[in-house]
């Protein structure tokens, strides 16, 4: 999977479903710890990014665990055409096509199961092609493709719009939105989970700041509580003040255990509003039934973009989540 977040919550659930069934699941990213490094060795399921995966298998021809993989599933594969993070899938699904190629029919009289592989994703503009590569000649690839009537939450959409000054810069327009959200969450989210994407990791701050002072969640005695003491375990100060005050954000360059703790908080529900960057677009299971999307520009390499149409299909499907009744998508 293309991030440390959604390996985490796969192996946080798999974890649970395999387990009983005695299939020992481990994650192997960037996090990854020695002493868990040694452990994959004896693992039947991993979980992995492809940076990961690539370093782990540029020597493959020593590496018995690469050699033993019957089953390669590469979830969000529309990452591929990333200028950035494409190029290392790439070689890392390449490099196991050619493990399986040279992979011997059989061995001591008994059959060996060719390595197989999976992938999926909700906006690949180009299946086919995609299924055309992981073809190897003799076995061509299965293509499936599912529409809007197979999703199992129908999304209602609406598109706000509001004017931007011919002086103003994007920047400046970008901050003007911070000050849009609480109205929107008051009219739309029917005192339900909202996730809010940001253009940048500082903006997300930004905006939790500003809806902090400008918005007063209702909120059980309990939910506080357990609030308060997800925010003792915070190391982000900043983030600790708004959590208490039902509001947080998340974005890629957080520690791991303050990323932990609002994930958490927002997947049992105590959590009204969370701010995030595209970190959690990718795939991440959380239960919104809200979704804004704070402006059509995101911050890329020093300057505002727009972002492209899978960017803006992934974040819409955030709020397309079966633990939630029904669900709404904001622009």
């Amino acid at each position: 999977a293309p991030i440390k977040a959604l390996c985490s919550q796969r192996f946080d659930d798999w974890k649970e479903k395999f387990g009983p069934i005695g299939l020992n699941c481990k994650e192997l990213t960037g996090d990854t710890v020695m002493d868990d490094l040694f452990e994959i060795q004896h693992a039947h399921i991993i979980m992995t990014t492809p940076e990961k995966w690539d370093s782990m298998t540029r020597k493959w021809r020593d590496n018995s665990l690469v050699k033993l993989v019957r089953l390669f599933l590469i979830d969000e594969v529309h990452v591929i055409k990333d200028e950035n993070r494409g190029p290392t899938l790439e070689v890392v699904v390449s490099r196991m096509k050619t493990v399986q190629s040279l992979s011997p029919a059989s061995e001591n009289g008994a059959i060996i199961t060719p390595m197989r592989f999976v992938a999926v994703s909700a906006t690949i503009p180009n299946a086919e092609d995609i299924a055309e590569w992981l073809s190897d000649g003799e076995r061509p690839a299965v293509c499936l493709k599912m529409d809007e009537r197979h999703r199992p939450v129908k999304l209602r959409k609406v598109v706000l719009g509001f004017p931007c000054r011919s002086n103003q810069t994007e920047f400046k327009f970008d901050l003007t939105l911070n000050y849009k959200i609480a109205s929107v969450i008051q009219t739309y989210s029917d005192q339900k989970p909202t996730l809010v994407f940001c253009a940048t990791r500082k903006g997300v701050q930004q905006a939790a700041s500003v809806l902090v002072k400008d918005a007063k969640f209702i909120m059980a005695v309990e939910q506080k509580q357990r609030l308060q003491k997800c925010a003792y375990s915070i190391r982000d100060l900043k983030l600790r003040d708004t959590l208490i005050h039902g509001v947080a954000y998340h974005h890629a360059g957080m520690e791991l255990s303050d990323r932990k703790v609002v994930e958490g908080a927002f997947t049992v529900g105590d959590l009204p509003v969370l701010f995030t960057t595209s970190t959690l677009a990718m795939g991440v299971n959380l239960p919104a039934h809200l979704v804004i999307i704070k402006s059509t520009m995101h911050y890329v390499g020093g300057m505002f973009e727009e972002y492209s149409e899978t960017d803006i299909l992934q974040m819409i499907g955030r709020a397309g989540r079966p633990q939630v009744s029904d669900s709404i998508l904001f622009l």
